[in-house]
């Protein structure tokens, strides 16, 4: 076989895997991924089904101005689509809370870039209309880290962007409260019948861990069966007052019977929500799933492909293919292939002589 077919043929193979390479990559696998995941299946009429999903962090505009920086917003975007579209597949939720730091420079963005900011988060979590929804503020959207100044304007606005639609109670049974620890408060307008509710604390930092005279006025005023956080990035299990804290990185199934904690053990359960962005840096990424029947809760984790791996995937299999290509390409037009043709043709030429 003549080498300029070889070589045509080693070029189309190499455009052959590198679209399946893609399409494994950026659509296979997100599905092959939710293979993975644990099912909890309903048991009575009144299961409600709750997503959690903590620190997303929507890369802002600001802070980096490196020439790839439009191509990191699109991939994490992405990402946080394709991975949020998935989990809404598997678990068809009632409730989604979103754990704070929804955006990664609200706190600091322009009315402008804070609009587009808002319009890029709606895209991303687009969601059926019979889906309730919950959004507490993280330090990243409005403000509070280490003390950080926190303007009514990022307040505000943080609250008109996300917060029309939250709800504050579900059915007859639920009852969801926003703590808000970077500013000490949290929502509680109807104290009175707090108690015929089972009732789940929503945070952005953790709290049982902390101690504090917030975490002493939640326990005090809200009594919370179970609270929800973020902000750390990581899958932990708290349980207060024993200070016992597990972490929680397989892909079981967690059972926590509420009732008798609160009542028997007299403890208090916070579960800590991993991010749900690979631009973390984490190597556990993954968005909180529970379900809760009467006082019931069975919680697990969707743990999420980690993206880095496949983009570094990307930049070898580009470092090989072009190496390949270009040692083909020299093979093709290398010196050495002239000289013997020339030589043929003068083997040719001198063989015609007669002598």
């Amino acid at each position: 076989m003549p080498i300029r077919h070889v070589y045509r043929w080693i070029i189309r193979t190499f455009l052959l895997l590198t679209l399946l390479l893609c399409c494994y990559n950026e659509i296979l696998v997100y599905r092959f991924n939710r293979s993975s995941w644990q099912e909890i299946n309903c048991h009575y009429e009144n299961c409600t089904r709750i997503l959690f999903i903590a620190d997303p962090q929507l890369l802002g505009e600001t802070n980096d101005k490196s020439f790839h920086s439009g191509l990191a917003r699109y991939d994490s975007d992405r990402y946080l689509h394709r991975t949020f579209q998935q989990a809404l597949i598997f678990t068809q939720p009632h409730i989604i809370c979103f754990l704070g730091d929804l955006l990664d420079e609200g706190n600091v963005a322009s009315p402008h870039e804070f609009q587009n900011y808002v319009k890029r988060f709606r895209y991303i979590y687009q969601t059926e209309t019979d889906i309730r929804l919950v959004h507490v503020p993280g330090d990243n959207d409005i403000g509070g880290e280490n003390g950080e100044y926190i303007s009514n304007l990022n307040i505000h606005r943080f609250e008109e962007a996300f917060t029309r639609r939250d709800i504050f109670d579900y059915e007859a049974n639920l009852r969801f409260f926003k703590i808000n620890r970077m500013m000490l408060d949290f929502t509680n307008p109807d104290k009175t019948h707090n108690h015929q509710k089972l009732r789940i604390g929503l945070s952005h930092a953790p709290l049982l861990i902390g101690g504090g005279p917030l975490l002493r006025s939640v326990i005090s005023e809200l009594d919370p069966h179970v609270i929800f956080s973020g902000h750390w990035h990581e899958s932990r299990i708290f349980i207060y007052p024993s200070t016992k804290v597990i972490n929680f990185y397989d892909r079981s199934v967690k059972h926590f019977n509420l009732k008798e904690l609160k009542e028997k053990q007299h403890s208090f359960l916070e579960i800590m929500v991993p991010t749900s962005s690979y631009r973390m840096g984490k190597v556990h990424i993954g968005i909180g799933y529970g379900v809760l029947e009467n006082y019931d809760l069975r919680y697990t984790v969707l743990w999420l492909p980690n993206r880095f791996v496949y983009l570094f995937i990307y930049l070898f299999w580009l470092i090989f293919s072009f190496s390949i290509i270009l040692v083909c390409r020299m093979m093709y037009r290398c010196p050495f292939r002239k000289i013997s043709k020339r030589q043929t043709q003068y083997q040719r030429i001198s063989d015609g002589i007669p002598d």
